[in-house]
C-alpha cells in the first residue's frame, strides 16, 4: 500500500495548504463561502485523526492490543464516514461551479459587463478552492480505508499470535519458580494507583449484587405472574408445554433482573468508587446485567418452584445450578480478559488463570452432559454433546500441558460465548414468537380493534409473520456478531461488532451496510401502499370525471404505475450509492444477456410500450389474431390477456400485435356487419328468395334499419348460386347469437314456402 506510508506526510502537508478563504458572495460563490470553514474544519479534523492512527499503528515501542485496535478501527471508520459525506457536498458544488464557469466561459469576450468579469473571477477563485478540497476529501477518505484494512490485518496477526503463542508448561518446575518471583509484580496493580487499588470494594460490590439478584428473583417472578405474565409448571402441564407458555414470563424476570444488576452496581460504584471507576470496574459493569439475565432466566426453569419442579427430578438434579455456572463463567471470562488487556498481574499468573478458568469451564460441561445422558428426555443429544465437550476437554488439556494456553483459554471462552450467546437467542425468539401469538391473537383485543378498521385475519397473520421474521434475523445477527469476538462477551464489544454490521464498509466504491438494505426495503413497501391508493384515487376518484374510454383509463394506470417504479427504483440506486460508473457491469452484462436470451423479454417491453402509447388495441376491443378471437381484458407490459369465448384467457405476447396482423373488431365502439351466405337451388324463385331473406332480416330488433338489410349473389354453379345476407349489428359480440336468430327464423320461413336452402 504504497499511500498507507505516506498517509502522516499527506495529511500534514494538506492541512498546511488550506484554500483562501473567499468572499462571502453567496451570487458569486454559489454558497461555497458559507460552508467553506465548516468543511476545511471537518477534513483539518480528519487529518490530525488519521496522522494519530498512523502514528499508533507504526510506534515500534508499544504493542497494541485487541481493543486498542477495535478503538482504532473505529476511528478509522469514523473518518471514512466523515470524509464521505464531505466529498458528496463538496462535489455537487464542484459540478455547479464547472457548469456555470462553461455558460460564462474560460477567458471575457469583447465588450463584456464588467459584472460577468467579476463573477467570473469569483468562481474561478472558488473553483480551485473546492477542487482542493475535493482533492483532500478523497485523498483522506482512501487513507481511511487503507488505515482500516491495516488494522483489521494487524488484528488478525495479533488473534494468530495469541493462538499460537507458547508458554512455559504448567507441568515444569519453572512454571511454578517464575510464579513465585512475581509475587511483587502481582501485588504491585493491588497498591494505591494500581487497577486493582479498589479490589475490596470491587469484590464486595460484585459478590453483593449477584447475591441480591438471586434473593429478589422469586419476588420479581411472583410481580409478573400477577401482572399477567403466565407461568406454568410441568405439574401442570408436561415440561415442553411449560416452558413454551412460560417463555414470556422466564424472559421478562431475566430483563427485570438485568435491569436489576446494572442499576445496583451503578449505585455501588457511584458511592464506592472514584467517578471513572477505572477498567475492572467498567468490565463488571457490562457482565453484571448479562449475569443477572442469566440468573433471572434459570430460576423459573431450574429452581425449587420452577419449570422442571415437578417433572422428571433427574433432570432438574442434573441441571440444578447450571445457570449460577454459566453467569459466574462469563463474569469470569470477561475479567479475564480486562486482566489480560491491562496487564493487571505478571504473565505467569495470568496464565495459571486461564488454565484454571479451562479446565473448570470443561469440566463442568463434561459432568452436565454425562448427568445429562443418564435421562431418559434427553437421550437424544446428550450423548453426542457429552462427546464433542470430552473432546474439547481432551484438546484443552493437551495444549495446556504442552504450553499452549492461550489456545485452551480461547477455544473455551469463544466456546462458552456462543453457547451463551446461542441460549439467550434461543429464548429470545421463543418471547418474541409468544408475544406475537399473544397480539395478533384473532380473539384478542389488538386484533378485533384491527378487524374494525378492515384488515382481515389472513392480513394479521402475514404481518405476525413477516414480524417474526425479522425478529429472526435480528436475532442471528447478534449471535453473528458474538461469534465474531475473540472469545469474550463483552456487551461493548458485541455492540460495536453489531453496529458494523449496520453501518457496513465500502466494496467497490459501494457502501454495503444492513442499514442501508431496511431502508431500501422501506422504501418498497412504502411506496407500494402510495402507488396502490394513487391508482385507487386515480381511477375511482378523478378518471370518472373524465370522458376516457376503459382503454385508456387502463392506459394511463399502467404507464403511472411503471413510471412511479422506475423513479422508485432510481430513489434506491441513489439511497443505495450507485451510479453510472458503478452500474457499468451490469448494464454491460444485461447487453450480453439481451444480445443472447432477453430479446424477446425486451421486444415485448418495448411492444407494450408501443401498445399503451398509440392504443391501436385497448381494453374491451374484439380482437382476432393467429386464429383466435376474444376480448382485450389486460395490457400489461410484457404480454396482452384475451378472454376467449370458452371462458379460457388467450396470454399473447405483445410483439405479436406489432408485428402480425390483428383484426379489431370494435374500433371505438362502431357498429358491425354481419354476413351469412346461403346456397339456393338454380330452380327456386330468386326474387322471393331475396325478399324473404330481408324481410326475415328486418324483423330481428337486434337488426339495425339503417342502413337496411341486403342481398347480393355472391357465386354461381350449375346446380344452386350462392346469396350472401349482410346486416348490420350494434356489436360484433353480438354476432354469433344474431346469426343463430336469423338462421332460426330462414329455417322456419322457408320451411313453410317449401323453399330449400343450405348455408355456404
Amino acid at each position: 500500500m504504497p499511500l498507507l506510508t505516506s498517509a502522516a506526510p499527506a495529511a500534514t502537508s494538506a492541512t498546511q495548504t488550506t484554500p483562501q478563504k473567499v468572499p462571502a458572495d453567496t451570487n458569486g460563490g454559489l454558497g461555497w463561502s458559507a460552508v467553506a470553514d465548516t468543511i476545511n474544519h471537518q477534513l483539518e479534523d480528519s487529518s490530525a485523526t488519521l496522522k494519530q492512527i498512523f502514528t499508533t499503528l507504526n510506534r515500534a515501542d508499544t504493542n497494541i492490543g485487541s481493543s486498542e485496535l477495535d478503538d482504532l478501527s473505529a476511528r478509522a471508520q469514523r473518518v471514512q464516514q466523515n470524509t464521505q459525506d464531505a466529498l458528496t457536498q463538496v462535489q455537487s458544488y464542484d459540478d455547479i461551479t464547472d457548469s456555470y464557469l462553461k455558460i460564462l466561459g474560460p477567458k471575457a469576450a469583447d465588450n463584456e459587463d464588467s459584472s460577468v468579469t467579476a463573477q467570473r473571477a469569483r468562481l474561478q477563485q472558488n473553483s480551485q478552492a473546492v477542487k482542493s478540497a475535493l482533492m483532500r476529501a478523497k485523498l483522506y477518505n482512501l487513507q481511511a480505508q487503507q488505515l482500516n484494512s491495516a488494522v483489521a490485518t494487524r488484528r488478525t496477526r495479533l488473534q494468530q499470535a495469541a493462538l499460537s503463542q507458547r508458554t512455559i508448561s504448567p507441568a515444569a518446575p519453572k512454571f511454578w519458580r517464575a510464579l513465585v518471583t512475581e509475587r511483587p509484580e502481582n501485588r504491585s496493580s493491588l497498591h494505591p494507583g494500581g487497577v486493582l487499588a479498589d479490589w475490596m470494594m470491587l469484590l464486595i460490590g460484585g459478590i453483593g449484587t449477584l447475591v441480591l439478584v438471586g434473593v429478589i428473583s422469586p419476588f420479581t417472578l411472583k410481580a409478573l405472574s400477577r401482572a399477567g405474565a403466565r407461568f406454568r409448571t410441568s405439574a401442570e402441564s408436561g415440561v415442553k408445554d411449560a416452558l413454551a407458555n412460560s417463555v414470556l414470563a422466564i424472559t421478562l424476570n431475566g430483563i427485570v433482573c438485568a435491569a436489576f444488576n446494572g442499576i445496583v452496581w451503578l449505585i455501588w460504584s457511584a458511592a464506592a468508587l472514584d467517578v471513572e471507576g477505572g477498567p475492572i470496574a467498567l468490565t463488571l459493569g457490562e457482565s453484571l446485567p448479562v449475569c443477572g439475565f442469566i440468573i433471572g432466566a434459570g430460576l423459573p426453569v431450574f429452581g425449587r418452584k420452577g419449570v422442571l419442579a415437578a417433572g422428571n427430578p433427574g433432570e432438574r438434579k442434573a441441571l440444578r445450578g447450571v445457570d449460577w455456572m454459566l453467569a459466574l463463567s462469563i463474569l469470569s471470562l470477561n475479567l479475564l480478559r480486562a486482566f489480560q488487556t491491562q496487564d493487571v498481574f505478571g504473565p505467569t499468573l495470568q496464565t495459571l488463570l486461564e488454565i484454571v478458568f479451562s479446565l473448570t469451564v470443561g469440566i463442568c460441561a463434561v459432568d452436565i452432559f454425562r448427568r445429562l445422558g443418564n435421562q431418559d428426555d434427553t437421550r437424544t443429544f446428550a450423548p453426542t454433546a457429552l462427546g464433542l465437550s470430552s473432546l474439547v476437554f481432551g484438546i484443552s488439556l493437551v495444549a495446556i500441558l504442552l504450553g499452549y494456553v492461550s489456545f485452551a483459554f480461547s477455544l473455551n471462552g469463544w466456546l462458552l460465548s456462543i453457547g451463551t450467546g446461542l441460549a439467550i437467542v434461543i429464548l429470545l425468539g421463543l418471547c418474541w414468537r409468544s408475544v406475537l401469538d399473544h397480539v395478533f391473537n384473532s380473539e384478542g383485543r389488538f386484533s378485533v380493534r384491527l378487524h374494525a378498521l378492515g384488515l382481515s385475519s389472513r392480513r394479521l397473520t402475514q404481518i405476525s409473520v413477516i414480524l417474526s421474521g425479522l425478529g429472526n434475523i435480528l436475532l442471528l445477527l447478534l449471535l453473528f456478531s458474538i461469534a465474531q469476538t475473540d472469545g469474550s462477551f463483552s456487551m461493548a464489544d458485541i455492540g460495536n461488532r453489531l453496529r458494523l454490521l449496520f453501518v457496513g464498509n465500502t466494496i467497490h466504491g459501494v457502501k454495503i451496510s444492513l442499514d442501508t438494505v431496511v431502508l431500501c426495503i422501506g422504501l418498497v413497501i412504502v411506496a407500494y401502499y402510495l402507488i396502490r391508493q394513487t391508482k385507487h384515487w386515480i381511477r375511482d376518484r378523478f378518471l370518472p370525471t373524465t370522458q376516457l374510454d376503459i382503454g385508456a383509463t387502463t392506459s394511463i394506470l399502467s404507464i403511472f404505475t411503471y413510471c412511479s417504479w422506475i423513479l422508485v427504483g432510481l430513489g434506491i440506486l441513489s439511497i443505495a450509492g450507485l451510479s453510472v460508473q458503478n452500474l457499468t457491469w451490469v448494464v454491460s452484462a444485461l447487453s450480453v444477456g439481451i444480445g443472447f436470451g432477453l430479446q424477446s423479454i425486451v421486444q415485448n417491453f418495448v411492444s407494450g410500450m408501443i401498445l399503451m402509447a398509440e392504443r391501436p388495441v385497448r381494453v374491451g376491443d374484439l380482437v382476432e389474431i393467429a386464429g383466435a378471437k376474444g376480448d382485450v381484458k389486460r395490457i400489461s407490459i410484457r404480454a396482452t390477456d384475451i378472454g376467449l369465448g370458452d371462458g379460457s384467457t388467450l396470454i399473447v405476447p405483445n410483439s405479436q400485435f406489432i408485428t402480425s396482423s390483428v383484426k379489431n373488431c370494435t374500433t371505438s365502439g362502431s357498429t358491425s356487419v354481419l354476413t351469412v351466405n346461403f346456397k339456393v337451388p338454380s330452380t327456386a324463385d330468386l326474387d322471393k328468395v331475396k325478399s324473404l331473406l330481408i324481410e326475415v332480416a328486418a324483423q330481428r330488433p337486434e337488426v339495425l334499419s339503417n342502413p337496411a338489410p341486403s342481398v347480393k349473389v355472391s357465386a354461381l354453379s350449375n346446380f344452386n348460386l350462392t346469396m350472401s345476407l349482410s346486416v348490420r349489428i350494434m356489436s360484433a359480440r353480438d354476432g354469433g347469437n344474431v346469426q343463430d336468430a336469423i338462421l332460426f327464423d330462414v329455417f322456419r320461413r322457408f320451411g313453410s314456402e317449401n323453399i330449400t336452402l343450405t348455408t355456404a
